[in-house]
């Protein structure tokens, strides 16, 4: 079976957003030792200006050339982060969000400025970006600040089912950066317990029981991480606000995408907007369908480690729209 080494994907716009991005993604390049792949999108035009006396043709030319410049300079900033990181750039005609979801498919992560000039960077800001959450087929990260933080990996917790891949997602990155986990579950007044929380009379409050079996479900993926330490925080409040307030001393958030209530539906409201925004510190959005496939990329990246790669590839495809 070959080993198939999967890049960390940038999304490359012009802005300073997405600089910020590629130099986070070069350095999460650089932990995993795995390439990174710079990638700029844009839709050509398809017919002629003839008011403008300009012909469709002259315009792709001027698109293609701002792309180059922007990768290249993309190019320049994941070097300034690692000098021998492997970098391949690529420009690719289409819109956006349905070029990097193609992207996701062939990436250990896709990572993308919270702001950006021609969309890319705006993506999880509004209804169209959360196509790129929802269908993505590896975890996405949104970057946001150029400073690297202190802090443990967050991760919010739901139902297990469908947080146990953005939890696994937590450990991985958690162990690249030399942190910590810490694992945040909330409740609140209003509902019954479920019956498999419920906790008999007078044994124990809900809050306890909630922090044993967070604290159970946790272990099993801990187990495959002995150099990662977790704690776990049982928080009694809305989801969304407590997980923003904690999140300012963390350095990286991890939530999933699906999911009632809780962390799974975080990104469909206004706090997974201000999350993704407005937070302090990258957010990595991981999809419970993709949790099999993360520790599999993870697994191929490491065993095909070898001494002394060069650079296989420094500018940019000169195959127009074409994926090699």
């Amino acid at each position: 079976m070959v080993n198939r080494r999967y890049p960390v994907v940038a999304g490359v716009d012009g802005s300073d957003s997405a600089l910020q991005a590629v130099r986070w993604a070069a350095g999460d390049a650089v932990r995993r030792d795995l390439p990174l792949r710079l990638v700029y999108a844009c839709v050509p035009p398809g017919h002629d200006y003839p008011n403008l006396e300009v012909t469709a043709a002259e315009v792709r030319d001027a698109m293609w050339e701002t792309g180059v410049k922007r990768l290249r300079a993309a190019t320049e900033a994941a070097r300034k982060v690692a000098s021998s990181l492997v970098v391949e750039s690529e420009i690719r005609p289409g819109d956006p969000r349905v070029v990097l979801v193609d992207e996701s498919r062939r990436a250990a992560v896709t990572v993308l400025g919270s702001r950006g000039l021609n969309g890319i960077g705006r993506l999880l800001l509004g209804s169209s970006g959360l196509a790129v959450a929802i269908r993505g087929h590896c975890p996405l990260v949104v970057v946001r600040g150029d400073r690297a933080r202190s802090g443990p990996v967050l991760v919010g917790v739901g139902d297990w089912a469908r947080s146990a891949a953005a939890v696994r997602f937590a450990f991985q990155e958690a162990s690249a950066l030399g942190a910590s986990v810490t694992a945040l579950k909330t409740w609140h007044d209003l509902g019954p317990v479920d019956g498999r929380s419920a906790a008999p009379a007078g044994s124990a409050t809900r809050h306890e029981v909630l922090r044993r079996e967070l604290e159970t479900e946790m272990s099993a993926v801990a187990a495959g991480f002995p150099e990662v330490s977790f704690d776990c925080l049982v928080v009694r409040g809305r989801p969304g606000r407590v997980l923003l307030e904690y999140g300012e001393r963390a350095c990286l958030v991890v939530v999933g995408s699906r999911g009632r209530g809780a962390f799974g539906g975080l990104l469909l409201g206004s706090v997974g907007q201000n999350l993704t925004g407005h937070g302090s510190c990258p957010v990595a959005v991981v999809r419970s369908e993709a949790g099999a496939e993360i520790v599999g990329r993870q697994g191929e990246g490491r065993a095909s480690v070898r001494s002394g790669r060069k650079t296989t590839l420094e500018g940019v495809s000169a195959d127009r729209g074409e994926r090699r």
